[in-house]
């Protein structure tokens, strides 16, 4: 598990739609906390509108590319992906997908 404090970056349904934000905690030797990170909500090409749930968050750090389980607000328990203002800086867990 990883810890990230930061927020998301663009509207909901939004393709360049991102979060950033700084490690504050990390179960992972690769991912450092203080380090900054980039996470993305890609949905697979040729969904139909509302078919977000069929997509898949990955984190970026330091030039690496972890998928995820899942990425949920730790503050609020909402994800990026439920139409909820989740553009102010909060506290979120990402959940790496085992290796």
């Amino acid at each position: 598990m990883v810890e990230v404090r930061g927020a998301w970056y663009g509207e909901v349904g939004d393709p360049g739609r991102s979060f950033a934000g700084q490690v504050t905690a990390s179960d992972l030797p690769e991912v450092r906390v203080g380090e900054s990170v980039i996470v993305l909500y890609r949905v697979a090409p040729g969904r139909t509108p509302g078919a977000g749930q069929h997509g898949s968050y990955t984190l970026n750090a330091g030039g690496r590319t972890l998928p995820l389980m899942g990425f949920t607000c730790h503050d609020t328990g909402m994800t990026g992906q439920e139409g909820n203002d989740d553009t102010a800086e909060a506290t979120w867990q990402a959940l790496i997908l085992p290796g």
